[in-house]
């Protein structure tokens, strides 16, 4: 039976206390014999298996992710400042218009990521919170689809990937995954710990506003 069980302040403070690891914790590299790479994996990288023992353990069980852009590098924020790299304008979706003239169309909501909002976070930028029952490791796969050199799937499994292909549409979406992302896990494994993940996550996105994580009202 699930149940209110945890501290979800105390759980947000371990959280933000709590240092990013890099993304290559989880990523292999992988190619032919001749350099070349195989075509199911046309990016060169693939995630670690689940019994790879340098996975971290926390991945193999349910819980409360964070994906971050890492800010720890003097110009670690430099592409958020490259016009030509980073478009800071996109479009959601909003509710459907009622008018006869408008069959099957919605209203179009334009968010801009300002240099104020982009000052707010004062270190690392979050971008995704979500949750997983019972494996983190297989939300992270759906997430960064890493294998793939080009990937135009859309759904909210691969938030993550495609927010980043988002604001940088013409840079290489897996090296930038490679390169500047981290992550942070809470573990709040099984059923049991449904309504513990629920709040968790809601609170972490109101506390520290990912950019992946804004939906407009249907």
């Amino acid at each position: 039976m699930a149940s209110l069980t945890k501290d979800i302040d105390g759980l947000f403070e371990q959280l933000k206390s709590t240092e990013p690891r890099p993304i290559t914790d989880i990523l292999e590299k992988i190619s032919k014999k001749d350099g070349t790479f195989h075509s199911r994996y046309s990016s060169g990288w693939k995630i670690k298996n689940i019994n790879n023992p340098a996975l971290p353990s926390c991945l193999k069980e349910g819980g409360i992710y964070v994906f971050w852009w890492m800010n720890d590098q003097a110009d670690s924020l430099k592409p958020f400042y490259d016009e030509e790299q980073c478009s800071r304008k996109y479009t959601l979706q909003g509710k459907k218009i009622t008018s006869p003239s408008a069959m099957n169309m919605f209203q179009q909501v334009e968010i801009e990521i300002t240099d104020d909002w982009l000052e707010r976070y004062k270190g690392h930028i979050p971008l995704n919170v979500g949750k997983n029952t019972d494996c983190l490791l297989k939300r992270f796969t759906l997430h960064l689809q890493i294998n793939h050199e080009q990937y135009k799937g859309k759904t909210t499994s691969n938030q993550l990937r495609r927010g980043i292909k988002t604001l940088f549409p013409n840079s290489n979406t897996t090296d930038l995954i490679v390169n500047h992302i981290g992550y942070t896990v809470i573990n709040l494994h099984g059923y049991e710990n449904a309504v513990n993940r629920f709040y968790l996550e809601d609170y972490l996105i109101g506390k520290f506003l990912p950019l992946f994580n804004i939906d407009i009202e249907r």
